[in-house]
C-alpha cells in the first residue's frame, strides 16, 4: 500500500463516518434537546467505531511501509485511539445546535466535520506513537494534497521529514493530511525547517503565529482566504 492508496482508503473510512452520522441525524425526532441527546449517545458510538477501523489502517500501513524500507529488527505498531470523550461531546453539542431553529442541514455539516475530524485522528496518533517507539524510524512525512490550504502545504513542503520524537502534527477542522513513517536507509527529504517545526507545535505564542502567517503569506499568497493558523495538534 503506497501512501497515496492508505490516504484514499483513509478517507473512505471518514466518509463512511460522515455518511453514517447524516443517516442517524435523519432518524433523529421530538424536540430539539431529544435530538441533541439522541446524537450525542450515537456520534460517540459510531466516532468510536470507525476510529478502530482507522488506527487499523495505519498499523497495517505502518508495517507494510517498515518492510518495504528492510529495516532491521522486529517491530509491532499499535492502534492508538486517544480518550476524547469530553471533547468529543463538546463538539457534537456544537454541531447540534443548528436543530434548534429546525437546520438541518447546518447541523448535518457541523457533525461531518467533527466525526470526519475525530476519525482521521487515530490514524496520525498510530504513525507518530510507533514513531516515537521504532529505534529505526527516521521520522514522518506529512503528506498534503493539491486541494490544501496554504498552512498544510508549508507544513508539506520540500518533502520536509520530522525528525525530532517531539514534533506534533497539527491538524486544523476537516485536515485531510496523512503522516507517513520514516525509515532509516530510506531516501528522505531535507528535515523540517525551524519554521515548520514552529508551525507544527503543539502551542504558539502571538509571535511564532504571526511567523507563520507570513510564511504563508509569502509562499502561497493564493491561499490568504484559506490559511488555518489556530489549529489542534497530536
Amino acid at each position: 500500500m503506497t501512501p497515496l492508496e492508505s490516504k484514499a482508503a483513509l478517507s473512505i473510512v471518514a466518509d463512511d463516518a460522515a455518511d453514517t452520522i447524516e443517516w442517524t441525524l435523519r432518524r433523529t425526532s421530538g424536540s430539539f434537546e431529544n435530538r441533541r441527546l439522541q446524537l450525542l449517545e450515537s456520534g460517540e458510538s459510531i466516532i468510536g467505531y470507525y476510529s478502530q477501523g482507522s488506527a487499523a489502517l495505519a498499523v497495517d500501513f505502518y508495517e507494510e511501509k517498515r518492510a518495504n524500507a528492510r529495516a532491521t529488527g522486529r517491530f509491532a505498531a499499535e492502534p492508538v485511539i486517544l480518550d476524547r470523550v469530553v471533547k468529543i461531546r463538546r463538539g457534537i453539542a456544537w454541531a447540534s445546535e443548528p436543530l434548534s431553529i429546525d437546520d438541518d442541514a447546518a447541523a448535518l455539516s457541523r457533525l461531518a466535520e467533527i466525526v470526519k475530524s475525530e476519525v482521521v485522528r487515530p490514524y496520525r496518533s498510530t504513525i507518530l506513537e510507533a514513531r516515537r517507539r521504532d529505534p529505526e524510524s527516521a521520522g514522518w512525512m506529512r503528506l498534503a494534497s493539491a486541494s490544501s490550504c496554504g498552512f498544510c502545504k508549508m507544513l508539506a513542503a520540500k518533502g520536509a521529514v520530522y525528525k525530532k520524537a517531539t514534533a506534533t502534527f497539527a491538524a486544523h477542522d476537516s485536515c485531510k493530511c496523512t503522516a507517513v513513517p520514516m525509515f532509516n536507509g530510506e531516501q528522505l527529504g531535507p528535515e523540517a525547517s525551524a519554521i515548520q517545526y514552529i508551525a507544527s507545535g503543539r502551542r504558539r505564542t502571538a509571535k511564532e503565529n504571526q511567523a507563520v502567517r507570513e510564511w504563508v503569506a509569502a509562499e502561497y499568497p493564493e491561499e490568504l482566504d484559506r490559511r488555518h493558523v489556530k489549529t489542534s495538534s497530536l
